[in-house]
């Protein structure tokens, strides 16, 4: 009973965020799909794991780390249904026995997060006369963002979970590219075991 306890709580936070994601009005239809896919799956994992008489398979797959941040694709097998996201994972050190940060990104948010970087980068190539931000985050909170005032150059970070300040990179314009390619990496790798 005690081991249920954190994976009911662990479900309504994901159902939670899920149902408290906010996108663009132009992607509303390919983002409600998302969102009923993603909270599908969170429901049938749960709903798996509780059953104890069912044994769970994973699967990793290391693609590349962008400095600090470790960048895997995961499959997990419960059964005959098979979950297949990429992970993103950062130690962020401390003094709590857990730090280890872990977010996973699906395989339809891909081109909207690249399309977002791409954005943060062709407007941070300027100088400005006063504070700017710009910022992209993810269903499970992994965020891109930028930020930039008068007479200084702009700083990019990128996040593992934007509510942890020790979670975060800063990026170069190389950076930014290896990050990009990273998850084209993890798309493909996807793509491949679901041809499997």
């Amino acid at each position: 009973m005690k081991k249920t306890i954190p994976i009911l709580c662990l479900a309504i936070a994901t159902i939670a965020l899920l149902f408290s994601c906010k996108e663009d009005k132009s992607q509303t239809e390919d983002i409600q799909q998302t969102v009923v896919d993603s909270l599908e799956m969170a429901l049938h994992e749960v709903d798996s794991l509780l059953n104890s008489g069912k044994l769970a398979h994973l699967d990793v797959y290391e693609i590349g780390k962008i400095k600090s941040i470790s960048m895997s694709v995961q499959k997990i097998q419960v059964a005959e249904h098979a979950t297949i996201w990429i992970n993103l994972s950062k130690d962020c050190g401390g003094q709590y026995y857990y730090s280890r940060e872990d977010a996973h990104l699906l395989y339809d948010e891909c081109p909207y997060l690249i399309k977002a970087i791409d954005s943060i980068r062709e407007n941070t190539n300027r100088e400005v006369d006063h504070e700017e931000h710009y910022g992209y985050i993810t269903k499970d909170n992994i965020r891109i963002s930028s930020y930039a005032s008068k007479g200084k150059p702009w700083k990019i970070y990128f996040s593992v979970d934007y509510h942890k300040q020790n979670s975060s990179i800063t990026l170069t314009d190389k950076d930014i590219d290896d990050l990009i390619e990273l998850i084209k990496r993890g798309q493909d790798k996807i793509k491949e075991l679901e041809n499997q």
